[in-house]
Order: C-alpha cells, then sequence, then structure tokens
C-alpha cells in the first residue's frame, strides 16, 4: 500500500462504525436517484456503457461502481451477483476498499435495487477491514511506529484507535518491559489519544503488580476523562497499602474526572473513597441474579504480564468486582463492622456462588466458611441481617449455618428492630432460608420459649411432607369483599384469613409467624396503606413477607409509585376470578424464591426434620415446642427404615390420644419388622408413664395378643414394659406370677 493511500486509510478508520451506522438509519425515502433506472436516450445497453467486458474482481467491481453512478444499477446488479459468487478473499476486499473507499461500499448497500448482494458486500467489507484493523503483527508494527517520526506516531496512533481496546494488552506489556524513559513516554502519550475503548483495559492494569504500569494507568485514566474509572482510583489513592507515587497520581486522575482543581487533591479524603467504595459493593451485592449471560470483563494476568478479556457470568462479574470494592474499603479502616460485614458477606456469596444451590459450602482453610466461624457470631448475624435486607439468599443459608455452630441462645433474645435476624429468617420467602433458620435455632438450643417457636415447628412439619400448606392474611375494610378474596386465595392454595384494619392484619402477621404473602386492599383503614406497609417493613419479624396489594386498575401507577422504596411489594387488579388472580401473583411470588429442591435435597431436609423433632420430644423441649402439629405426617414415615426410629419418637413426645394409637397401629402390624416394633413399644411404654393410659380397652386387649405372639426377645420385653406400664392389679400379677415357669437345674 502506498504512503498516500495508506494516509488516506487511515484517516478513513476513524468513520468506520459511524458510517455502519449510517447504514442501518438510512431509511428507503432517501434512496439516492441513481435507484429508479432512467431509459437512455441513446439506448445503450451495460456492454456499451463499458471500455471492456468485466472479470476480474476489480474489473467487477469498477463496472458495478459506474454503471450505478450512470443511473444503471438494474445493468450492474449481474455484475455485483458475479463479484459476490467469486467469493473474494479479505486481501481483494482491503484492495477494493483502498481504491473506491467506505463510501461507496455503503452508497451501493443502500441502493435498493442492489440489494441484497450490496449489503452483504459491506458486511464482507467490514469483517474484512476488522481483521485486518486487528491483526497482531500490525498492530506491533504500529506499536514499533509509535517512537518513529511524527508523522509515523500520528498515523500509528489513529490506526491504533481503529483496533480498538484490544491495543491496550501489547501496548502495556511493552510498557512493563521497557526500561527507556523515552519509549514509556511515547507508549503512555499513545495510550491517552486511544480514548475511551481502552479506559476498562487501563482500569485493569491499576492492579498490575507493576509499578510503573499502575502509575501510567492512573495518569492515562485522568486525561481521558471518563468517569467509569472514578470508583477504581479510591483505592490507589488512598490507601496506605499503596506507595505515595500512585497515591499522587491517583488523586490527581480523581481531581480531574471530578471536576476539581488539580492542586487541591486535599478536597478528596480516605472517609469519602471508603464511602463510595461501600456503596458500589452494596449496590453489586443488591444485583444477585443466578440466571444472568455472560459478559466480557477485563482482568490483570500475571503470566502474560499484561491485561486479558475474559468471558464470564454477569453474576460471577458482579460478586469479583464487589468483593473487591468491599476489600479496598476494609483496607482503608479495617476495624469498621458495617464494611467488615458486607467484606465478609460478599466472600460467603462468592463460595455460595462457585459450588451452586445444591452443593455445600465449601469448608477448611482459607474458605469463607471457616472465616465467618472465625469471625464470631456477632459478625456473622450482623451478616444475615445484611443478606435479609438485601434479598441475597445464598449468603444468608452460609451465615445461618455459621450461626447454628457458634451461636449462643442470646441469639434468640438480641433485638435487631424487634426481634433477632435468626427468628427473622423464619420468614424470609424462601424455603431454604426458613430451613436454615428453623435448624440453627434448633443447634442453638434454647431453655426458653421465644418468638417464633411455633414457625419451627411448622417448617420442620413441611419438610416431613415435603409441601405442606399455606397461609396468608387478607386486610380490607370491606367484610364482604375481604370473604371474597380470602375465598380466592383458598382456592390458590392459601389457608387464608381475613382481617378489618390494618393494625389487626399486623397483629395477627406478627404473631402467627407461618404467613406465605399479607393482602392489603388498596383502601384500608385503621392504619392506612402507607402506615401499614411501613409498620410491616418496620418489623423483623414481617420484613421479609412478601406483600400483595389488591385494587382497581386505576389505582396500579399511582400505588405503585408511592411504594417504590420497599422491597417485596406487589400490585394486583382485584377480580374474584381465582384463575387470573393466581396469573398475577405466581410470577412475582415464585421470582422471590430459589431453583425447586432437588428429590436428594428433599430428602436430606425430611431425615434433619425428623432428627430434630426426636430431639424435642426426647429432650425434654415440649414445653417450648408444641409438636401437636408435626403428628399427622408421622405414622407415614415409619415404613421407611432410616426415618422409623425418629418418627418413632416423635410420636413418642406428643401428649395425644392419636399419637397412643399410631404407636399402637405400628406394634400390632404384621408388615413392620420386629426391631420396628420394639422402638414403637418402647415409645408407647415411655408414652403411658408421661400422658397416661388414652388408648381404649380393645386396643390394650391387641398389646396382649402382641406380646403373646412376639418370638423376638427383644420385642417381647419391650410389650411386657407396655404391660407393666398399665398398672396390673394384685389378680393380674398373681396370675402372671404363677404361669412363670424359671429356669433351673432342679425340678
Amino acid at each position: 500500500m502506498s504512503l498516500k493511500n495508506r494516509i488516506l486509510a487511515t484517516f478513513a478508520l476513524a468513520f468506520l462504525c459511524a458510517l455502519s451506522a449510517l447504514t442501518r438509519a438510512w431509511t428507503q425515502d432517501k434512496v439516492p436517484p441513481q435507484n429508479q433506472d432512467p431509459v437512455s436516450n441513446f439506448n445503450l445497453t451495460a456492454d456499451d456503457l463499458l471500455l471492456t467486458k468485466p472479470e476480474t474482481p476489480e474489473q467487477l467491481m469498477q463496472a458495478v461502481v459506474q454503471l450505478t453512478d450512470l443511473g444503471q444499477a438494474t445493468s450492474a446488479k449481474p455484475y455485483l451477483k458475479q463479484l459476490m459468487k467469486a467469493d473474494i478473499d479479505n486481501e481483494t476486499v482491503l484492495m477494493l476498499r483502498d481504491k473506491y473507499g467506505p463510501a461507496a461500499f455503503i452508497a451501493l448497500a443502500n441502493n435498493k435495487t442492489l440489494q441484497p448482494e450490496s449489503t452483504e458486500l459491506l458486511k464482507k467489507m467490514e469483517v474484512a477491514f476488522r481483521a485486518y484493523a486487528t491483526d497482531p503483527a500490525r498492530i506491533d508494527g504500529l506499536i514499533n511506529d509509535l517512537t518513529g517520526s511524527p508523522t509515523d506516531r500520528a498515523i500509528a496512533i489513529i490506526e491504533l484507535k481503529s483496533a480498538g481496546a484490544i491495543v491496550a494488552s501489547p501496548i502495556l506489556k511493552r510498557l512493563g518491559k521497557s526500561e527507556d524513559p523515552t519509549t514509556k513516554d511515547e507508549l503512555a502519550f499513545a495510550l491517552s489519544q486511544l480514548g475511551s475503548p481502552v479506559v476498562q483495559p487501563l482500569i485493569a492494569a491499576v492492579r498490575s503488580p507493576n509499578l510503573n504500569i499502575r502509575k501510567v494507568a492512573a495518569d492515562v485514566l485522568g486525561d481521558i476523562g471518563d468517569p467509569a474509572a472514578i470508583l477504581y482510583l479510591w483505592n490507589p489513592a488512598f490507601s496506605q497499602s499503596q506507595p505515595k507515587s500512585i497515591q499522587i497520581s491517583a488523586r490527581i486522575a480523581l481531581a480531574k474526572l471530578l471536576g476539581k482543581d488539580t492542586r487541591k487533591t486535599e478536597e478528596l479524603n480516605r472517609h469519602g473513597a471508603q464511602l463510595e467504595l461501600k456503596k458500589a459493593a452494596i449496590r453489586l451485592y443488591q444485583t444477585y441474579n443466578d440466571q444472568s449471560e455472560n459478559q466480557k470483563i477485563w482482568v490483570w494476568d500475571t503470566k502474560q504480564e499484561t491485561v486479558i478479556q475474559k468471558e464470564i457470568p454477569a453474576e460471577e462479574t458482579n460478586l469479583t468486582l464487589g468483593l473487591r470494592f468491599a476489600k479496598e474499603a476494609l483496607e482503608m479502616s479495617p476495624d469498621r463492622e458495617d464494611v467488615q460485614t458486607l467484606y465478609l458477606a460478599m466472600a460467603l456469596a462468592m463460595d455460595a456462588y462457585r459450588v451452586g444451590w445444591n452443593n455445600p459450602l465449601p469448608q477448611g482453610k482459607g474458605t469463607a466458611f471457616n472465616l465467618a466461624l472465625l469471625s464470631g457470631s456477632k459478625a456473622v448475624s450482623q451478616v444475615l441481617a445484611l443478606a435479609m435486607k438485601n434479598g441475597h439468599t445464598p449468603s444468608a443459608i452460609a451465615a445461618l449455618k455459621a450461626l447454628g455452630q457458634i451461636g449462643s441462645r442470646t441469639l434468640l433474645y438480641e433485638k435487631l428492630d424487634k426481634h433477632s435476624s435468626v427468628i427473622a429468617a423464619l420468614n424470609y420467602p424462601d424455603r431454604r432460608v426458613q430451613f436454615a433458620a428453623a435448624t440453627a435455632i434448633m443447634q442453638l438450643d434454647p431453655t426458653k420459649t421465644f418468638p417464633g417457636a411455633t414457625r419451627v415447628i411448622a417448617i420442620l412439619t413441611r419438610a416431613l411432607r415435603g409441601e405442606g400448606s399455606q397461609s396468608a392474611i387478607v386486610i380490607d375494610s370491606s367484610v364482604p369483599r375481604a370473604q371474597s378474596m380470602a375465598g380466592t386465595f383458598n382456592e390458590l392454595g392459601y389457608n387464608t384469613q381475613p382481617y378489618q384494619t390494618g393494625k389487626a392484619g399486623f397483629k395477627a402477621a406478627t404473631s402467627r409467624m407461618d404467613i406465605e404473602f399479607i393482602a392489603l386492599e388498596a383502601n384500608i383503614a385503621r392504619w392506612g396503606l402507607s402506615q401499614t406497609i411501613a409498620n410491616l417493613r418496620a418489623d423483623s419479624r414481617t420484613a421479609n413477607i412478601p406483600i400483595i396489594i389488591y385494587g382497581p386498575l386505576r389505582l396500579k401507577n399511582k400505588i405503585e409509585y408511592s411504594i417504590r422504596r420497599y422491597p417485596l411489594v406487589h400490585y394486583i387488579v382485584e377480580s374474584n376470578d381465582s384463575k387470573n388472580v393466581g396469573n398475577q401473583i405466581r410470577p412475582f411470588l415464585s421470582s422471590l424464591k430459589t431453583p425447586e429442591l432437588t428429590g436428594d435435597i428433599r430428602t436430606e431436609y425430611r431425615k434433619a426434620a425428623l432428627y430434630w423433632l426426636s430431639h424435642i420430644a426426647s429432650s425434654q423441649r415440649t414445653k417450648i415446642y408444641d409438636l401437636e402439629s408435626a403428628e399427622k405426617p408421622l405414622l407415614q414415615l415409619v415404613p421407611d427404615r432410616d426415618l422409623a426410629s425418629n418418627a418413632l419418637i416423635t410420636l413418642g413426645g406428643i401428649p395425644t390420644r392419636s399419637a397412643q394409637a399410631d404407636l399402637v397401629k405400628v406394634i400390632v402390624n404384621n408388615v413392620f419388622k420386629a426391631d420396628v416394633k420394639e422402638i414403637a413399644a418402647l415409645q408407647l411404654a415411655f408414652h403411658i408413664q408421661k400422658y397416661g393410659l388414652l388408648i381404649d380397652s380393645m386396643q390394650v386387649a391387641e398389646i396382649q395378643k402382641a406380646y403373646q405372639a412376639a418370638q423376638d426377645p427383644d420385642l417381647n420385653t419391650a410389650l411386657a414394659s407396655v404391660l407393666g406400664t398399665l398398672q396390673p392389679d394384685n389378680k393380674i400379677v398373681g396370675e402372671r406370677l404363677q404361669k412363670f415357669q424359671p429356669e433351673t437345674n432342679t425340678p
């Protein structure tokens, strides 16, 4: 390529993107006049208009351009088709581009008569030029030209700019290895001229272990002036781990980006820097979405000694950046509790993300979970509160697991708002968190009652069934309408109780601890809508219960605007049609839940729930927890040999006639093995001792028959203990003594 053509091509590079946009923007009513083929006054054919018959790609392109310029687009189209069938390579396309310029390709693409071949030719030219512009050998040659003559340097910078962000990587690598001050200055100047495309690579370079690259990156980011760099300069500017030269460069860059006097960088301070980093980390923590797509990110690569681009899921990007900002904020004030909480929450979130929903957190030295254990229950309790406030389910689950291992009973009585974060987690709108909270409380082993004890049993019982019943509250000043909406929700599977005032509904929600959602009519009274929502969100017992507001369509926008600051609130249009209501609420409620539990996880939950229920039954904790609501599904679990023992132990701790009768059913049922019957018999004896004889005479007779038929010694002994608890009278005792035949060596 001649120097003249090279210079012309260079200046054309800057307009490629703009010209490509014009291709899409021009509409058909702006098609140039040559789209219409005027009839030649001389009735000349295409061959008559051309000096020679085109054959080579260059001749075909020339024919297409000439005929189109003469208003003969129809005559030009066969030559264009022939050119496209030739499947010309990138080198030929670039030669044609150099000769005719990008504007000629765009003009052809916008000629309706020449489409679609003309648009395909334009795309082919853009692809070829992009490959040419990003060729590594070409880029290396241009970087060499940066240290050449002023003309060579100017041309090199323009051409490098056309290649985009990828040129930053080889320039930074060259910068890191160069020992020549002049070369370093030329490379730094070139980076500053490349503008916004290299901002993200330079942000990654700010974390380079090479001090010179860090300094140049900070200086150049300040010169380019893109506000996207601000967040990434706070730590270099104020971290005590950064050298003074880096701090000065970063502060001057920040002053430029923030529009401040670079001679008064003292106006910037560590406190403000920490606050900005903390806010950024919180935003990234809040944008949790495990269904997000991949995105590209620039990072520093130690092996290659420069920046590289990676493609990773957006959620991982958010967590990576959030963890980085939280750590940088922590470096500025390591003893601040709020920053400690944020960093620990981000670390747990990252580990939870890496292993996925249905896998346990990694444990051991160097893991976030071990870090949580070492941080103590106070710090982890704050992490739990932060996780629930920001709707980050994975880190909430991780925090609850840690609290179960290191917490104490006092956690159930501490007050964050009105109740502890552990108790608040019982009503978090995700069943994984609810179950984690219930099991954590069981591990804390409270010795006196606490708010939410009934909710613990409800959660454990639901795990036994797999699903279980769901409850809701309706608050509506109109009694007929409240009953109608309660009926609608009942049809959808929610056991719904109506209340007439906001105050009454709030009281019910804070006392029941088993509510899936609260439905509010838009015009409720005593309290009004805004006050009711504010109070529900202010109390930790109800802060995480979803709220559904229903009313006419005309109020939808107004109410949604007024409640936008409250989380977990959704407006639906009032309807008596349960299908219509279901279609409106299900997407909202489903969006608050994590992926469905797998069969293995459900089995694990069932075993854990049954273990804790049996623990309550056998450890004198029935004064705190009422097990009666758990009775119904227990008998169904006995046939499972892995679950039978704990199911029977739990039945033995429920003070009802039906629980005693269920134990008798197991004893007399021949389906069950002797070892299972033995456990049932021992639990029945214990039950009679504790609560008295509650079964009828027919059932007692069945036990006596079972005793007579029992061949297994252990079962026979267990049944004997049952009969002994019946307090036999002297006559029965006498008969039994006389029938007894002791083993002896003498007659």
